[in-house]
């Protein structure tokens, strides 16, 4: 009878504590999505969507409720924008809406790519790898340190690109860090040369 007892008490015990766990775990990771207002996500997903096109948002875009933040009647909203057999595409795509969701400063959205008017702009074929020697193979200066190479929103050109940034000379002391270099930037879709110019911080 004592064995079964137990059995009872224990079995009483695990349920109680997954039902609690089950309800914290539900109001945590509700809390800050419901900081922001219904409409406002509806439609600030639909601008998204207007861009990516419904399939490739649903299948790589996903409301960042940790970075999403509101700012004054405003609402400054984050998305993750990750592409699971791409790894390197794993980024932010960040843009201001107004209480009802509707976009307040359409030349600042950032990482918000245009595949449904371009969609050679969505394809991501070249990798880290792929970048590295095709900057290689345009002679590009290898300098006094490992380049420094990023999968990064290029705002200039309202694209995704791979920069690769090299330094030809470098300094430090009471001034702080002085140095210089360049930047090659390479389309990510076609592996084309975008630019390569000159950095310099005095």
């Amino acid at each position: 009878m004592k064995i079964k007892y137990t059995g009872k008490i224990l079995f009483l015990f695990l349920a109680v504590a997954g039902t609690v766990v089950f309800y914290s775990c539900s109001c945590s990771c509700t809390d800050s999505q419901k900081n922001v207002p219904d409409v406002v996500l509806k439609n600030s997903n639909e601008f998204i969507v207007s861009g990516v096109g419904e399939e490739f948002f649903n299948k790589y875009i996903k409301p960042d409720f940790q970075d999403t933040k509101e700012i004054n009647s405003k609402y400054y909203m984050v998305y993750s924008f990750k592409i699971p057999d791409k790894p390197y595409v794993d980024t932010k795509i960040k843009f201001t809406v107004d209480s009802t969701g509707q976009v307040t400063d359409r030349d600042n959205v950032t990482g918000l790519p245009d595949c449904l008017s371009s969609p050679e702009k969505c394809q991501f074929n070249i990798d880290k790898e792929q970048a590295v020697q095709i900057a290689m193979d345009n002679k590009f200066e290898q300098g006094i340190k490992d380049w420094k190479t990023e999968f990064k929103w290029e705002p200039k050109y309202h694209q995704y690109v791979w920069s690769i940034l090299s330094t030809l000379e470098e300094s430090r002391g009471s001034f702080g860090v002085r140095g210089n270099g360049e930047i090659l930037l390479i389309d990510p879709n076609t592996g084309e040369i975008i630019s390569k110019d000159p950095w310099r911080i005095m």
